[in-house]
């Protein structure tokens, strides 16, 4: 019975001990969530995007579930396109899908290669080979935070990515995208600053605000907002289909469409407009 006795003790000591390792783990764990979820909502605040009240309403349990189980980019990088990046400084907006899933290309910024020596593939391949044609310049360097520090804000429609759960994602980070457009369409207007933005693709071109419904409604949004211009086309994809090929019924241009100038029309408008230039 005694020997009984000891190996319960044992064990009970041992049960114990896990307990306290618990306890001991779980709490640093939840802190330094708290610090991140702080973190990002500080980046979203302290740029002027939106309120603490705002932001606070922006982190619901969808979009905190998706920053809880993104795998790309880094967690601290889920914001980095609007970080030292405020409404009133946006020249350009364009707007992609989701981020990479491999690790040396996602780090927050849409068609972005965070490792700017890796050469274009992808998209961004497509997107070189559109500035050569429209502006006939060469470029190779893959990051494209120069583009974001001249006012290029590089939004994905999902700013997380986990694997086999992308669509979640985009849904849930819908409302967020509905926001920030909302936001910058209303900086413009009281700033009456010029706006070029980007839509490629049908996903694009479905953001609930900027949704394709006819050429009579986008020079209806052109009468409304005078000072912004809207370059819609199918996605620069390194799917031939989805970027030679026109869509809705052909009113939307395919990217590759030597017609398309995306990046030369919105020069020529920024200047026009009496504001400098994007070097892309």
């Amino acid at each position: 019975m005694y020997i009984i006795y000891l190996l319960f003790k044992l064990f009970m000591r041992k049960i114990l001990s896990l307990s306290v390792t618990y306890v001991q783990i779980l709490p640093l764990s939840t802190n330094g969530r708290k610090e991140i979820m702080e973190a990002l909502k500080n980046i979203l605040f302290k740029n002027e995007w939106f309120t603490k009240q705002e932001v606070e309403e922006i982190f619901a349990p969808d979009v905190v579930k998706c920053i809880d189980e993104c795998t790309r980019p880094r967690q601290d990088e889920i914001f980095n396109a609007f970080d030292g990046l405020k409404p009133q400084d946006v020249k350009v907006l364009i707007i992609g899908q989701d981020p990479y899933p491999d690790e040396a290309k996602a780090h927050g910024l849409a068609f972005s290669y965070r490792d700017g020596s890796i050469p274009a593939d992808d998209s961004l391949r497509n997107i070189f080979h559109k500035i050569k044609d429209d502006l006939g310049i060469d470029n190779t360097h893959t990051n494209l935070s120069a583009w974001k520090e001249q006012g290029v804000l590089l939004l994905n429609r999902a700013l997380t990515f986990a694997p086999n759960k992308q669509d979640f994602h985009i849904k849930a980070w819908h409302d967020f995208i509905n926001q920030v457009i909302s936001k910058l369409l209303k900086v413009k207007t009281e700033y009456k600053q010029p706006l070029v933005i980007m839509l490629w693709g049908r996903k694009a071109n479905e953001i609930k605000m900027l949704t394709y419904k006819g050429k009579e409604q986008d020079l209806e949004f052109n009468q409304q907002y005078p000072l912004i211009k809207i370059l819609r086309s199918s996605h620069p994809s390194n799917n031939y289909q989805a970027c030679t090929k026109a869509i809705y019924n052909g009113e939307v241009p395919a990217f590759n469409d030597t017609n398309y100038k995306p990046f030369k029309e919105c020069n020529e408008f920024l200047k026009a407009n009496a504001i400098s230039e994007i070097r892309w």
